[in-house]
């Protein structure tokens, strides 16, 4: 026994030896550093994928580790999507990967968790140094995330910043876009309007670094532009470029000037860009009362639309009584379009005082004969809408409720009957706690919860948050609202379901936790085996057709979606219920009023490679992470407050002309993939 024992440890050293021999005598195991290529075919990447899919973030720790850069990679990049706090100890070890990639995936990741917990690494990560070297690029990341995470005593040091020049770019724009990320969330660097003056100013900065402190210029009216007259003046004359002109108007208009109208008159006459006539017009409402109305009754007259609209919206806004003069008249003699026409009843009632009383009943005749006469339901809600302010109009919306079942337009009367019961006037018609007011509109509330009304249900749920009159007593919120919560279905209603969480927790005190739903829309790989790494899709619409190009390797999820969805032809017929002027378009909504949705989600998919600085991106609307479906929207311009937060998964190639003339009510024909 003894002897075998022996025997059979002289066997193992044996092997031991002999497997460290060969060993030795084959090559080293070098770590592919430098392949960051992949397919879709690629059985790790659609595992890592797949794991998001599961929702397991610990199943994705592994590929952190990979000796692949390119899977270490991925992985990192995958928590951009799915912002696992608790990821970020896992993360900050590759800030110090000796590919640089692959620290820029985990730098941007670590941003869009945005804890403060990764300030730290991050600062450590960044290489002063070498600011002229090959970690530029890295360091651009770290700032922007900085932006996103970073917290106040960050934000100090980098106010004290003032060596980076054109001849370290990135560093530069790493700087610009940290401010930007940073007064996103309401931080701001008292010293950041003079280098915003100074990039727009000097032709040789790059023009993203132009565009991102145009963007801070246009967004942040904390910054004061009053001491920068002179340069926005110049900047908004000189300017070529329309996506950084746009922007610098916005801003140029809040300096305070008394020279601004005639400059922004002067500016109308030369630009013939829309995009950037929407911006001009849509600045006049900074300007005091009535100091832009004659730009503003020019741009009425506008061929597009857009402008149109912007220009009765600074009516509404900073109009006077004589403004509701002239508007009366040209509403008369003029062929409006119905939204501006709309918006232009909204202001003669606003506007026109009281005691003209022929004046104001002839608008209330002509306005009730378009509400009756309209056939298309959008404008017939717009219509609707332009009643708000007229509470003695209640019982007349009531009655149309009885009869209208679109629901754009039981959702525009809901938040009607919301905006008269708030009107100061209302007491005065309805007198008393017990009218008979209260009990009808406590029946109309009642109705759309007994019919799950889900655009209806969200405005009420808005409206009671805040709600502190009689119709609460009658109406019931905090019981009614919850017994219609609970005939949603989920995960097709989760906005409305969220939004009534929030309402009921408000009125019971309670702290709201949103409820979050997992995605289950898997990806059918299949789909994309044969495709290429973009594929190109048509929106054909009554305006003329827009061409798209989208991206599966980036968002394969929401490719394969519209896809599955074109294949089907839900988007046949399906109408442009949203258009923001010099924003988006947005479409998809079963329902036609943006609270509908299908029967499933998507996983949110964010990637470093796509943003919000350019023309043109599609993206998918959201009412928080993970749950995306049919509906999608085209921006008209730069849109980086939307970064990190919309899923892109593809870009308009054709027909940006296209997409300016078209209007809500705008029908999509077909989809069509090429």
């Amino acid at each position: 026994m003894g002897a075998k024992y022996k025997l059979s440890l002289r066997r193992l050293i044996f092997y031991i030896l002999l497997f460290i021999f060969i060993q030795s005598c084959l090559p080293p195991v070098q770590e592919d550093y430098s392949n960051l290529d992949y397919t879709i075919q690629d059985p790790i990447y659609r595992h890592i994928i797949e794991f998001q899919d599961r929702r397991l973030s610990d199943s994705l720790y592994p590929y952190l580790l990979d000796k692949k850069a390119i899977y270490r990679k991925l992985a990192a990049e995958a928590f951009g999507s799915f912002q696992d706090t608790h990821s970020i100890y896992k993360l900050i070890p590759l800030l110090k990967d000796p590919i640089e990639e692959v620290k820029q995936s985990a730098a941007f990741s670590l941003g869009q968790i945005g804890d403060p917990v990764a300030e730290k690494a991050l600062i450590d990560a960044f290489i002063p140094k070498d600011s002229l070297g090959p970690f530029q690029i890295t360091n651009q990341f770290i700032l922007e995330a900085l932006g996103k995470c970073g917290t106040d005593s960050t934000l100090e040091l980098l106010c004290k910043i003032k060596n980076y020049t054109n001849a370290n770019i990135n560093l530069l724009e790493g700087q610009l876009l940290a401010y930007y990320r940073f007064g996103l969330r309401n931080k701001f660097c008292p010293k950041s309007a003079e280098l915003f003056i100074e990039v727009i100013n000097n032709k040789a900065f790059s023009e993203k670094a132009k565009l991102i402190a145009a963007h801070s210029i246009q967004r942040f009216k904390n910054i004061d532009l009053k001491p920068y007259y002179k340069e926005l003046r110049n900047a908004c004359y000189e300017e070529k470029n329309p996506e950084i002109r746009m922007c610098l108007i916005t801003g140029f208009s809040r300096t305070g000037s008394p020279e601004i109208p005639n400059d922004l008159e002067e500016l109308y006459s030369r630009i013939q860009d829309p995009r950037v006539q929407c911006n001009l017009i849509k600045s006049l409402q900074n300007l005091p009362a009535g100091k832009g109305s004659n730009l503003a009754f020019k741009a009425l007259q506008n061929p597009s639309i857009q402008i149109s609209i912007l220009a009765a919206e600074y009516f509404l806004k900073n109009g006077t009584e004589v403004d509701a003069e002239r508007l009366l008249k040209q509403l008369n003699e003029s062929e409006l379009n119905w939204q501006t026409k709309s918006i232009i009843y909204e202001v003669l009632i606003k506007r026109i005082p009281y005691h003209k009383k022929i004046s104001r009943e002839g608008i209330y005749y002509h306005l009730l004969q378009e509400i009756n006469k309209s056939k298309d339901p959008y404008s017939k809600a717009a219509f609707i809408h332009a009643l708000s302010n007229s509470p003695k109009y209640l019982s007349f919306i009531l009655q149309l409720a009885n009869r209208e079942k679109e629901p754009i337009i039981i959702t525009t009367i809901t938040s009607t009957i919301q905006k008269m019961m708030q009107n100061s006037s209302f007491t005065l018609v309805f007198k008393g706690n017990k009218n008979y007011i209260y009990q009808s509109i406590t029946e109309f509330l009642q109705k759309q919860c007994n019919s799950v009304n889900v655009g209806s249900l969200a405005v009420m749920a808005e409206w009671f948050r805040n709600e502190k009159g009689i119709i609460a007593k009658y109406f019931r919120p905090d019981s009614t609202l919850l017994v219609a919560q609970n005939k949603l279905k989920l995960p097709r209603d989760i906005e409305t379901y969220n939004e009534i969480g929030k309402t009921v927790s408000h009125l019971k005190k309670l702290k709201f936790h949103p409820k979050s739903i997992d995605f289950n829309h898997l990806i059918d790989w299949k789909k994309l085996d044969l495709k290429k790494d973009t594929i190109v899709a048509e929106i054909i619409t009554n305006k003329g057709v827009l061409e798209i190009e989208m991206y599966p390797k980036l968002a394969p999820a929401s490719v394969i979606n519209f896809i599955d969805l074109t294949e089907q032809k839900f988007f046949n017929n399906k109408i442009i219920h949203r258009v923001v002027p010099n924003f988006v378009i947005q479409t998809g909504c079963p329902r036609g009023d943006g609270y509908g949705s299908l029967d499933y989600t998507l996983r949110t998919e964010i990637n470093l490679n796509l943003n919000y600085f350019e023309e043109g991106m599609v993206g998918m609307a959201s009412a928080g992470p993970d749950t995306e479906c049919s509906q999608f929207f085209i921006t008209y311009s730069p849109s980086p407050h939307l970064d990190g937060k919309y899923s892109i998964f593809g870009r308009l190639i054709k027909g940006m002309d296209i997409l300016n003339l078209i209007n809500q009510g705008d029908k999509i024909i077909e989809t069509k993939l090429r």
